[in-house]
Parts: structure tokens; C-alpha cells; sequence
């Protein structure tokens, strides 16, 4: 590069490929996922409930569950998805739910000691 660009020409321009080569593989990197938003689910089996849950577009998910077992307390709950494939738990009580998601629906399984049942899921 030195024989068409002077010093300084040619470090502002290596910098600029680098940063160009950054931007490319952190935008790969960082694929959000359709499933991003606000989600309602119902559970059933040895306890039932409903849950009120947010998916980050990176996966990442958080939100609230109330059982009739526990009466009207709220349980946080945290958990991931991965492509379709959702795990979330509540940490008050140790229950895991666990399935997957196609468009504006999910379903699975959710098991605590002993317990367990069924979990559909909509988005909102």
C-alpha cells in the first residue's frame, strides 16, 4: 500500500478494512430471533398456572409465574432459547419446562420433584 498512499493513508485505510471485517462478523455473530417478544403460557398437571414471559431477541428470557398450589405468588422465572428449542425454570420452586416453539406457539413438558404435566404457550 506504501506505493500509492503515503503513511498515514495507508494506516487509516488498514483500519478501515478492520473495522469493516469487525462490523461483518459480530452482524453474523448476532442473529436475533423470531421469536423475540411478549409470550403467555399455561400449565397443567399436578399444579396449574399461567406465566407471563419475555423473550430478548438474543435468546435470553425472563418473566413471572403464578401456580395454585403457591396461591397468588409470583415466581421469577429465567431461562434461554435456543433456535426453537426453550428451557426455562423457577428458581422459587425448581420447576423446568422445557420444548419448543413454531411461529406464534409453543408447547412441552415442565417437571418439578415429584410433579409435572403439560405447558402450551402463545405469543402476545
Amino acid at each position: 500500500m506504501n506505493e500509492f498512499f503515503n503513511e498515514e493513508e495507508s494506516k487509516m485505510i488498514k483500519r478501515s478494512l478492520l473495522l469493516g471485517v469487525a462490523l461483518v462478523f459480530s452482524a453474523t455473530a448476532f442473529a436475533a430471533t423470531p421469536f423475540a417478544g411478549k409470550w403467555e403460557a399455561k400449565f397443567t398437571g399436578g399444579d396449574q398456572g399461567r406465566c407471563a414471559i419475555h423473550i430478548k431477541e438474543s435468546g435470553q428470557l425472563n418473566g413471572t409465574c403464578h401456580g395454585r398450589n403457591e396461591g397468588k405468588t409470583p415466581f421469577h422465572v429465567a431461562g434461554y432459547l435456543r433456535g426453537k428449542i426453550i428451557h426455562f425454570g423457577i428458581a422459587g420452586t425448581g420447576a423446568e419446562f422445557e420444548g419448543s416453539l413454531k411461529g406464534d406457539h409453543g408447547k412441552g413438558v415442565w417437571r418439578n420433584t415429584g410433579d409435572g404435566g403439560n405447558w402450551v404457550m402463545k405469543k402476545d
